[in-house]
This record gives structure tokens, sequence and C-alpha cells, in this order.
């Protein structure tokens, strides 16, 4: 097996066909012109009701009677790649690439789970193991599922910001992520904190406030063309076929917390990009030449145990949404200010309108990493402990880590970046006519969204540039 793969780097360098300031002058352009064609074509209070409509696909017979075993299968194959992944990470071979957990954690299950939600559906709310074993163990036991406590109204969604930080944390930060054993201990540790929510507080209520994956995956499927749902006590299965970002409208205020959540997701996978840019390095060297941040980041890794460079990248992490929350609630204000007194008190619903970006950014970021990377499952399919077997004939599979060529990422990432602004910018347009009570109020609200995502995908190109041309 080849080495480990660098995931946002090429061994070449790509000379664009124009200058860089060119490429985000038309994307910044791009989004203008979207904005004005939307305000001269699109003045009916209703021009967003074609984004709500939908198709229940369980009304033909055919989808209905395979839906359920086909869940129920799904659900056995989830729960079993999930106890291999954990045995792999606890008894194979401590080489990273050697090892199934690292590629499935990291590889096919975050990257790749996420590229389907976003594109499909929601998957994860079918397969997701964890509440799965639960309920299998309490029919097991002969209990009830849950002691059936009270979610404290206070507390919101922000147990699962916590923990979606603490992820992300994990996977930008943590010097222990390729590592089997550590890698598996985590994700039993997350496992049994989910069980133990699930107990007090029912499956439910927990992914729905404080799983973080369940609720990254639910935001993500928003934006995908299925809606996927399981049926629960209180809610029938829903399958249904709609638009592209139709699930970003909602008729319902927004939690702080949920808004903090998409800014986080938006916030994190930005911080990924930058912190491989040579602005980082930068950033980087002037810490370490002031001598009292230097002595601050001495302390705390003689304190912890963690190095200077880990402690500067989650300082630099944490301030990352921190900022996008600022700016988010700034570019609020304004809009509240333009729209004047017939504006709605809350614009949190607005977020909905950034997760196209999220997650145009998240495919343009990734996509390298699934397509290169990813590759390793093949032979781990036959070896998946590292301990010499080859089951289906496939360990001495090639790696090819140069499929992904400059060129190919480059016109790739504009063309998502590009689009999913262009999206977000359509989004917001239809959540503010229906939030404001005019169109002029619609507009002039939208003024400043427009001036952040032309901002925002200068910046994104900026970012996606650098690998290949810095």
């Amino acid at each position: 097996m080849t080495g480990r793969a660098n995931a946002h780097g090429f061994g070449q360098r790509f000379d664009l066909p124009l200058p860089l300031w060119l490429w985000l002058t038309g994307a910044g352009a791009t989004l203008v012109l979207t904005f004005v064609a939307l305000a001269l074509f699109a003045r009916r209070r209703d021009f967003g009701a074609a984004f709500l409509r939908s198709v229940d696909l369980l009304q033909f017979a055919a989808l209905r009677r395979i839906a359920h075993p086909l869940a129920v299968v799904l659900r056995v194959f989830s729960c079993a790649v999930f106890a291999l992944t954990l045995a792999t990470g606890f008894l194979g071979n401590d080489d990273a690439y050697a090892n199934l957990i690292v590629t499935m954690v990291w590889v096919l299950w975050w990257v790749g789970m996420a590229f389907f939600c976003a594109l499909v559906g929601d998957l994860w709310e079918v397969v997701d193991p964890l509440p799965t074993v639960y309920r299998a163990a309490a029919r097991l036991i002969g209990r009830r599922e849950s002691l059936g406590l009270p979610w404290p109204s206070w507390l919101g969604a922000w147990p699962a910001v916590i923990l979606f930080f603490a992820f992300a944390w994990a996977e930008l930060v943590w010097q222990d992520k390729d590592v089997p054993r550590a890698l598996a201990s985590a994700l039993l540790a997350y496992a049994a904190l989910s069980w133990c929510g699930m107990l007090l507080f029912g499956v439910e209520v927990w992914r729905s406030k404080a799983d973080a994956f369940a609720m990254v995956f639910r935001v993500l499927g928003r934006f995908a063309p299925l809606e996927l749902r399981s049926a629960t006590p209180t809610e029938p299965a829903r399958l249904r076929l709609r638009p592209y970002a139709a699930g970003l409208l909602t008729e319902g205020a927004v939690p702080n917390s949920v808004a903090a959540f998409v800014l986080l997701m938006l916030a994190t996978v930005t911080f990924d990009g930058l912190h491989e840019t040579p602005l980082m390095d930068s950033i980087g060297t002037a810490a370490q030449t002031a001598r009292p941040v230097a002595e601050a980041l001495f302390a705390l890794s003689s304190a912890t145990g963690m190095d200077e460079t880990q402690w500067l990248n989650t300082v630099v992490l944490l301030l990352f949404p921190l900022a996008f929350m600022l700016i988010f609630r700034v570019v609020s204000a304004c809009m509240l200010r333009l729209a004047g007194s017939s504006a709605h008190a809350d614009l949190n619903a607005m977020v909905w309108s950034l997760v196209p970006i999220a997650v145009a950014y998240h495919l343009a970021h990734y996509a390298s990493l699934l397509l290169t990377t990813g590759q390793f499952i093949v032979p781990l399919a036959s070896d998946p402990f590292g301990w010499g077997w080859n089951l289906f004939g496939t360990r001495g599979q090639a790696v090819n880590l140069g499929i992904v060529s400059p060129a190919g990422y480059w016109y790739t990432a504009v063309t998502l970046i590009v689009v999913g602004h262009v999206l977000a910018v359509i989004v917001a347009h239809i959540e503010a006519t229906r939030r404001f009570a005019s169109h002029r109020a619609a507009l002039l609200s939208q003024v400043p969204m427009l001036a952040l995502m032309v901002a925002y995908t200068s910046l994104s190109l900026w970012i996606m540039a650098q690998p290949i041309v810095g």
C-alpha cells in the first residue's frame, strides 16, 4: 500500500488561464446579476411556491412495499459496519492506512455520508446505528425505551453545537485522529454518551437536540431533493421528492442554537481550508515571534501536553465560529434597519440560506479527499484489520492518488462554489419575500446579505486556489 495522501495538495503547479482576481470578480458579478434578475422578475410574493411543491413517493404501492424491508436491511448492514469499525480500531494494525477505521470514519462516513445526504437525502436518519442498537438492547432486556425526562427549554440545541465543535477539533487539530485505538475510543465514548442521553430523554429528543451528527446530516438533508424520515411513534415514515433547497424554506422561528449550529458548520469547513494556506503559516510565525503570545502558548503546552501549534489552531478554530456569528448578527441588524418597521423580529431563518454555501464548499473542499484517499477502502475491504488477509482478492489493489488533476479540481471548485452561492441568493430572496411586508422591504433587506455572500464567495475561491497556485 502507498503512503499517506495529502488530501488538499497537488504534486504540480497549475497556472490559471486568467488571473485569480478576475475569477473572484466574475463570481461576485454572477451573484449581483442573480440578485438583479430576482429584483426585476421575481416580484410576486408567491414566487417561491414552486420550491415548496413535493411528491409523496410512498403513495406508490411498489415503493411502499419495499421501503420498510429495505430500511431494515440498511440498518442491519450499518450496525455490522459500526461493530466492524470499532473492532478494527481496538484490535487491528496500528498503521492508519492498514486499518479500516481511519478511512471508514474520516473519508467514507464523514465525507461520503455528507455528500449523499446533501445530494440525495438524509440517509443517516434511516441507517444511524446508535438508535438501532439502543432500541434493540431495550427490547432485549424488556424495559421501556427511556425515562422520559423533559428536555430543558433553555438548553435548546447547544449540546449539539458543543459536540460538533469537539468533532471539528478532533478532525482538524487532534494529533491522534489517525491512531486507530484512539479513534475507536472516541467513537465508543460518543456512542456511550448518546445511549445515556437516549435513556434519559428519549431517542428522538436526543437526536434532535444533542446528537451533532444527526443534526449535521439533517441540515444537509434539507438541501437534498429527497426528504427521508423514519417512522416514529408520533409520525409516519416520509419519502418525498422536492426541488433542491426546498427544505430550507421554513415557516417557524429558528432558535439561536440551531442558527449557531449552521454557522458553526460553515465556519469549521472554512477553517479547514484556511489553515492549509500560507496565510495560516504567517499567523503561526507571527504568534511564535510575539513574545507574550509565545509565552502563553508555551505555558499552555507545558500544562496540557498539547504542543504550541495545536493550541494556536484551537484558538483560531474557536474564533472562526464566533466571528461568523458576530458577522451574521451585524448583517441581520442591517437587514432589519433597511427593511424598516415592516420586518419580522426573527431573522434567524435567513441562516438557512447559507446552507447551499456550506454544501457547495463541503463538496468542493472534500471531493479530492473522497476520490483519492477513499480508494483505500478497496484493499481494506479484503484486509480490514491489517493482518494480511485477502478476503476478496483486492488487498494488493493499487491506489491512484493522481486521479484528481489540479485543473479538474479548480474548475469543479469554481462551479460548485458559484452555483452554491447563486442558490443561496435565491433562497434568501424567497425567504425575504415571505417574511417582509413589501417587495421593496424584501429587496432592501437583501443588500447586506448579498454583500456578505459576495465577500464569502471571494474568500472561498481564494482558499480553494491556494493548493494549486500558492
